[in-house]
């Protein structure tokens, strides 16, 4: 049985790898499973930390590891739990012939699925319950901001890791693995600049497991576009002081982005922003907006991706071109589909016309709309809390023309029409 079972994890494994086009086909790496564990915690609500993962890639385990581990993990594959991922490779495959054509996810679809900015405050302590880290006293993690809003911002983190014995101690500052910095246990201050507004989580870490969190919300001061390559860069191209909102839409020309210094003959990806306290209960709200791509970089598979903040974790739809459908995928409370293994072909569109996006939620009853037509709906059970932030990412650039958001009550609580009432 056991030897069944490690069958199975193994082809877990090689499913992942090949979902998120681990090493380019050459195996994986530490930044592979880093960037594994946050898609996990983002999309299941479920912490796997670095060493959990290490471990498991690794293999030959002296205990198989804990049942929620292998939940999450084939999860993020489209799977209900691990029974039903067994159920549904009753003959593992792990040892069929490794030239056998498969699909794979295209590097730059999981980035922009990947790509936004919350996680949940769940988390363990490897497979068995047993951890590296030893805690006998109480933990501290507190931050507080030195600009009211907007970014650059620094927020100053006080922490008393005394109680704690590991061998290395990190702050990271969101979901983004590449924001990690080594931190000093026998200190108790250390800051960090935030570059982006929003709603995001800190992370207080020990060795890899994550010892406590704190939110950090650092409100916008209007819209927010931002260009970046990779997550692993350390700035992004922001656009402070340009005038990006014209003809009644928020829109990035050519000629901002060369007067900016983007690369245009690279592949890049821009992020719009806005963060607030709307004052909005995730349970019930509708959200609305239109947008489009742009072409700015022509893209035979074109994507992009709506989020909405909230206290606790996020709401995301990400639509991509016609024939492109693979690379969909929506998340709705705790309720993750992906493309690739659910028909969301209702998320295919002609993404470079114009779109019409709602979101409508009533007592956690989530409905999307693509152009006034239902698309899908799931009935969720987390609380979430209160909307806290707006998000856009397209691969390249794209236009918004309108976006609102209403309360439980139908009141608008956040609109803007980019000057078309005027």
């Amino acid at each position: 049985m056991a030897n069944i079972e490690n069958d199975h994890i193994a082809l877990c494994k090689k499913l992942l790898e090949e979902k998120f086009s681990f090493g380019n086909g050459h195996g994986h790496t530490q930044k592979d499973l880093e960037q594994l564990s946050s898609y996990i915690e983002e999309h299941t609500g479920y912490y796997i930390s670095l060493s959990t993962l290490k471990r498991v890639w690794k293999g030959g385990y002296k205990t198989q590891p804990q049942l929620a581990t292998l939940n999450a993990l084939v999860q993020v594959l489209g799977y209900k739990n691990w029974q039903d991922f067994k159920l549904q490779h009753r003959k593992p495959i792990a040892t069929e012939d490794k030239n056998s054509p498969r699909s794979k996810t295209p590097l730059y679809v999981a980035a922009g699925i990947v790509v936004v900015l919350v996680v949940v405050l769940a988390f363990s302590f490897g497979e068995s319950g047993a951890s590296t880290v030893k805690i006998d006293g109480p933990v501290t993690f507190t931050a507080n901001k030195t600009v009211a809003k907007g970014v650059p911002n620094t927020f100053i983190f006080n922490y008393d890791l005394s109680h704690v014995q590991a061998d290395s101690f990190f702050i990271q500052q969101s979901w983004n693995a590449f924001r990690r910095e080594r931190i000093d246990p026998k200190k108790s201050v250390y800051t960090s600049i935030y570059h982006e507004s929003g709603y995001h989580r800190a992370k207080l870490i020990a060795n890899g497991d994550v010892i406590a969190t704190q939110p950090v919300h650092i409100i916008s001061d209007g819209w927010e576009p931002h260009v970046y390559y990779t997550e692993a860069d350390d700035r992004y191209i922001d656009f402070k002081g340009e005038s990006f909102i014209a003809d009644s839409m928020l829109h990035l020309s050519m000629d901002l982005l060369k007067k900016r210094g983007v690369d245009t003959s690279r592949h890049f990806m821009s992020r719009i922003s806005h963060s607030d306290e709307y004052g909005v209960s995730s349970d019930t709200f509708t959200f609305r907006t239109r947008l489009r791509s742009d072409h700015a970089l022509d893209s035979n598979c074109p994507w992009m991706n709506v989020i909405l903040v909230t206290t606790e974790n996020i709401f995301s739809v990400g639509m991509v071109g016609k024939g492109c459908e693979t690379g969909a995928s929506y998340k709705l409370g705790e309720i993750f589909k992906s493309g690739k293994d659910n028909n969301l072909s209702k998320l295919g569109a002609d993404l470079y016309d114009w779109n019409d996006l709602e979101i409508r939620v009533k007592d956690k009853k989530a409905t999307i709309f693509i152009n006034g037509e239902e698309a899908y709906n799931e009935l969720f059970k987390e609380d979430l809390g209160n909307i806290m932030g707006l998000g856009y990412i397209f691969e390249g650039t794209g236009s918004i023309q309108f976006v609102q958001l209403k309360n439980a009550e139908g009141e608008i609580s956040f609109e803007d029409d980019f000057g078309a009432k005027q």
